[in-house]
């Protein structure tokens, strides 16, 4: 109890809009200037990261955010930060394409709590809103205040387990007064930023501390869960039945067109026999090396290659040795298998380069 809990922060990413549009694919940095975040005292130090992580585009950092175990925390000041009119374009832009907040705290991802609209079920979505806005509204809200829960699982009387964090983003136009003891956080009115004037922004969070009866093994299941299996198996099924289908169609087809030669095989015209006919005008060509077969061979090897990868990484995963809790590690993971699985590309490349002479 009362052991520091490090809040990480991560890159900036995109997702659907208030219309429910993807309008942009590029991440930006937490600590990018025009945001104007609050920044540590001793300056922003980069976690570890895996290979895999720093290719999926994440950048972590810490943070200025003071979380201890067990410590309820309400209203504290993070900093105050003065944005410019300049740089209000770019973050109601951003705003209103979507982007998200991205926190880990104990190498879980921090949630908004959402509600499916099918089964009315309950999950968690990773990431919370940069800000929000209304249909029809011209400046969108920043979010300036969060109030943070973390749910943690007790071991025993000493040891606790973070097993979920939610955030519940606000925006709201406070005013720090520095010689005031302490600060209200019920502003009811929201934070804007006009691009006209310079924007004066208090940065606000709260934390609260909730016990859970979710064990360590299982903190993902409520990240990972599927919203609505009933989509997966019409999916497979539509896609059994689309093969089956197109398999029939392709034999029968085939069928037709064979019918006459093996009628005709089966006939005891030995003069008939004596000529070729039918698919057996074809047969020369079938067997003659090809244009260019040193770049069939290159592929077939590569075609080795990224098979041997994918199956050998979905056993892998079957067995339980790519965590979710370890970012990156899946990607990590393809890349060594698909360097490691080059003999095997090399091998049968060189094998059918020398079975075409």
């Amino acid at each position: 109890m009362g052991d520091k809990v490090d809040l990480l922060v991560n890159s900036l990413t995109p997702s659907l809009n208030a219309d429910n549009k993807l309008e942009s694919v590029l991440s930006y940095n937490y600590y990018d200037e025009r945001f104007h975040f609050c920044r540590p005292v001793d300056g922003p130090k980069a976690a570890h990261e895996s290979l895999g992580s720093i290719l999926f585009g994440d950048r972590i950092y810490g943070s200025a955010f003071q979380l201890n175990m067990l410590e309820d925390r309400s209203c504290q000041v993070l900093c105050t930060q003065t944005i410019p009119g300049s740089d209000a374009p770019f973050i109601n832009d951003k705003i209103m394409k979507g982007y998200n907040y991205n926190w880990l705290i104990d190498g879980l991802p921090a949630a908004t709590l959402k509600v499916e609209d099918r089964t009315e079920r309950q999950f968690y979505s990773i990431g919370f809103g940069l800000g929000s806005e209304a249909l029809g509204q011209e400046v969108p809200h920043f979010h300036n205040h969060y109030d943070i829960t973390v749910q943690y699982h007790t071991v025993d009387e000493v040891h606790h387990r973070v097993v979920g964090v939610l955030v519940n983003p606000q925006s709201k136009n406070s005013k720090y007064d520095k010689d005031a003891p302490t600060l209200s956080c019920d502003a009811k009115e929201p934070m804007n930023l006009t691009p006209k004037s310079d924007n004066e922004v208090v940065f606000t969070y709260s934390v609260k501390w909730e016990k859970s009866d979710k064990s360590w093994a299982t903190r993902w299941d409520q990240y990972l869960q599927a919203v609505d299996p009933k989509i997966h198996w019409f999916s497979l099924i539509n896609s059994a039945v689309i093969v089956m289908f197109l398999s029939a169609m392709l034999g029968l087809i085939l069928m037709r067109a064979l019918h006459k030669d093996i009628a005709r095989y089966n006939a005891d015209d030995s003069e008939d026999l004596q000529e070729d006919f039918g698919w057996k005008l074809v047969h020369g060509d079938v067997f003659r090396p090809p244009q260019s077969f040193q770049y069939l061979s290159v592929i077939l090897g590569s075609g080795y290659q990224l098979f041997w990868m994918v199956l050998t990484t979905l056993l892998i995963a079957l067995l339980g040795f790519l965590s979710p809790s370890s970012r990156g590690s899946l990607t990590t993971a393809m890349l060594l298998l698909y360097i490691i699985y080059g003999f095997s590309a090399g091998y049968n490349s060189a094998h059918m380069y020398h079975s075409f002479g």
